[in-house]
């Protein structure tokens, strides 16, 4: 399940809104894609413990954002009920460069579900979304219990696509 944009849905119009459209496709192209395996990281939750692929508790959720996104402020809301209703891990990771340890803690004490995954000895964030070949945020990635990733979503993910990504990851929802 992949939510692709296409240059009719982007809101902008006009000549700036077609290239911001086939940017997205082009990145949707390019990103880790359905049934591939999770590319190597090695980032730290807020204790200082070692999240990588291998560790991290599955099926889950990754969502690239960044603190300055208007969308991504927009869409935790709902994507953090999603989190409490279904118990599902939901991995946050900041792609923003000037996203510090601090500025990334402040920001998920409104949503105590994420674990928002920082930056170690190994890797900083907006390095792992670079592996995931992710060009905008909020990206969504939803992912199996053998790491596979089994939907995408650049932009908004919607509840019930969400829901729907997370029946494909063998979650049992409420």
């Amino acid at each position: 399940m992949v939510y692709t944009p296409t240059p009719a849905r982007v809101h902008n119009g006009g000549m700036l809104g077609r290239w911001v459209g086939w940017l997205v496709l082009l990145g949707l192209a390019l990103a880790v894609g359905l049934g591939q395996r999770l590319p190597e990281f090695s980032l730290l939750d807020p204790k200082g413990n070692l999240v990588t692929p291998a560790t991290m508790k599955k099926p889950a959720v990754i969502v690239f954002w960044a603190s300055w996104c208007p969308v991504c402020r927009a869409e935790f809301p709902g994507l953090h009920r999603v989190a409490e209703e279904t118990k599902v891990p939901f991995y946050v990771i900041s792609r923003e460069p000037k996203d510090t340890r601090e500025v990334v803690l402040e920001y998920m004490k409104a949503y105590p579900r994420f674990l928002p995954l920082l930056a170690s000895e190994k890797d900083k964030p907006h390095e792992v979304a670079n592996r995931f070949k992710v060009v905008g945020q909020p990206w969504t990635f939803v992912v199996d219990a053998e790491g596979k990733v089994v939907a995408l979503f650049a932009g908004r993910a919607g509840r019930e696509a969400l829901l729907d990504a997370l029946l494909l990851a063998g979650v049992e929802l409420p």
